[in-house]
């Protein structure tokens, strides 16, 4: 992927605390997909992740596939964001594959899912979101 926007680019904070890593991008398509690896720091008390970091992880899978999609030239600023949690999230690698539904000049639509290693879903979300040019 040395032609992918995200090679050319440091992670942000954030995308370095969740482990963010690239695994594809289809940018025509406007898919994307992520692998993330959430550790102890991120474990509520029942030893699993939080879902604020598991909500986190899906913004930051959906959102790259509208940088993906427009060849690094927009992202979307969430203006609303729901996550159905279907099982817990537990500390090492699971996957997110997010995609553009939806993208028009004034709202982006966005979808997304997280699973871990073994295929399960874990849980997914839809977002909406004003595009924002890349300064």
């Amino acid at each position: 992927m040395a032609d992918s926007f995200f090679a050319n680019k440091p992670a942000p904070p954030a995308a370095e605390l969740l482990g963010w890593e690239l695994i594809s991008e289809d940018p025509q398509a406007g898919t994307i997909e992520i692998a993330f690896h959430p550790d102890a720091r991120m474990l509520n008390p029942q030893g699993n992740v939080q879902g604020g970091f598991v909500a986190a992880m899906l913004d930051d899978t959906m959102g790259p596939a509208l940088v993906s999609m427009s060849g690094g030239t927009l992202m979307p600023s969430t203006i609303d964001l729901n996550v159905s949690f279907l099982r817990p999230v537990h500390p090492g690698r699971v996957i997110g594959r997010g995609r553009v539904v939806k993208a028009g000049r004034a709202v982006v639509f966005l979808g997304g899912e997280l699973f871990d290693d073994g295929g399960n879903l874990l849980a997914r979300a839809t977002s909406s979101g004003v595009p924002v040019a890349i300064g």
